[in-house]
């Protein structure tokens, strides 16, 4: 499952973001950089982080978002389809980077660092392309469009430098349920880009993901040998498949242990805090959830642990603008969120704060030499900074969005008088 995120294209949103990263709002780094045990928690090994997926698609819902998560977050996580209808509207590549490029420095000035995924299958259907190629009339299989994604992957690679790079997600659902021509078109695209995306920026990492629970139901262990990358992503919705967070087997992450050597990220994930369609769900298993994937993450040594909805998704505003049959589907996710869609926490927020808590384990060396943990203004793993100011901090974004609006609404009136 993917939710798109809100693309800042308008000039109104270039601007605030901009606005606000140049007013100095930024924090010291966050827990990421905390290395030794505090209070006898053990270290985990994965960092962890979040998508800035915000309840309604507006600008100040988004900046709000990811305000929030920067809380709770070393990573965050932007996964995008390539841009195709501004794209094949005749829109530059360089163009849409400069769109996103306020977003990214935002991010990083709040101390978190970026996993991009740029993804090549509809997240609402892993049998389909993106929904605004389909709509032109366009595929992968075409030669030229291919070589505009592939364009993309390398544009951003070269302009962010993302810690990790994902070039698909869910890629063994389309293998089991798809198309196998665009399944090996994808696997041959991957295996040519990740040589490009090293030489481009060696110290990212790129990885695929692929889907656990069509995973374990297919027998898709096999098929991550296809690919040559530094990590394996898995996205894992276990409410689909189990009534409850302690009916998740010991050996469900384990099995991709055994499967590869590879380095497990956990991309995606969730458990609703209301019960849907497609599963159970209650804020007490939701808050449960947490605490079981915590362990078994820990269990196979994963290196991040990502979420997408942060907080719950208002799929009734108007901004969502969704067809029908796609938000009845993303309907089955609104709830999944750790916070209510004001921000509001609900249980499952402490149980991803007391894992966010624990150390994170030291760094492996390289050369001999380990890397120097940037603990400034760190208390118990957490900034002091970012304890104290939040309410501060949201007050004068508010204030940079109030003024940017009313400086627009002043040049159109300036503008009307003329």
């Amino acid at each position: 499952m993917w939710v798109p995120l809100l693309r800042a294209v308008a000039t109104i949103s270039v601007a605030v973001f901009a606005t606000v990263a140049a007013a100095g709002i930024t924090r010291s780094p966050s827990a990421s950089h905390a290395t030794q045990p505090a209070g006898g928690s053990a270290p985990r090994t994965y960092a962890m982080g979040w998508a800035p997926t915000p309840p309604v698609l507006t600008t100040a819902s988004r900046i709000a978002t990811i305000q929030a998560i920067s809380y709770v977050s070393e990573y965050a996580l932007l996964q995008e389809e390539v841009p195709w209808a501004a794209l094949l509207a005749g829109g530059s590549i360089s163009a849409e980077l400069d769109n996103k490029q306020p977003v990214v420095d935002y991010l990083r000035s709040l101390g978190m660092k970026i996993v991009w995924l740029v993804d090549p299958l509809d997240g609402l259907d892993r049998t389909k392309e993106p929904p605004d190629l389909v709509a032109a009339g366009h595929s992968l299989l075409e030669p030229s469009i291919l070589a505009t994604h592939e364009a993309w992957v390398r544009a951003v690679a070269q302009r962010f430098h993302p810690e990790y790079f994902g070039l698909a997600s869910e890629i063994n659902t389309l293998a089991a349920q798809g198309s196998p021509v665009l399944y090996n078109t994808i696997v041959s695209m991957v295996n040519t880009l990740t040589p490009d995306i090293h030489a481009l920026d060696p110290g990212s990492q790129v990885f695929v993901s692929f889907q656990m629970e069509v995973a374990w139901r297919n027998d898709g262990f096999p098929l991550i040998a296809n690919f040559n990358v530094d990590a394996l992503g898995l996205s894992s919705y276990p409410s689909f498949a189990f009534a409850h967070p302690a009916d998740i087997p010991d050996i469900y992450y384990q099995r991709f242990a055994q499967a590869t050597s590879l380095p497990l990220l956990q991309v995606e994930g969730g458990w609703s805090s209301v019960s849907s369609a497609w599963g159970s769900g209650s804020p007490t298993d939701q808050a449960l959830y947490y605490a079981r994937v915590g362990a078994l993450l820990d269990g196979v040594h994963a290196k991040l642990w990502l979420g997408i909805v942060y907080a719950d998704l208002n799929l009734a505003d108007p901004s969502w603008n969704l067809p029908p049959d796609r938000q009845a589907m993303l309907q089955n996710f609104a709830s999944q969120g750790i916070t209510t869609s004001d921000f509001t926490p609900k249980p499952a927020y402490a149980a991803w704060q007391l894992l966010f808590d624990r150390p994170l384990a030291a760094p492996a060396s390289v050369g001999g030499v380990a890397e120097v943990p940037d603990t400034a203004s760190l208390r118990n793993g957490r900034s002091v900074a970012r304890l104290g100011d939040r309410a501060v901090e949201l007050m004068v974004v508010a204030a940079v969005i109030l003024v940017v609006v009313g400086a627009a609404w002043l040049l159109v009136r300036k503008q009307q008088a003329t």
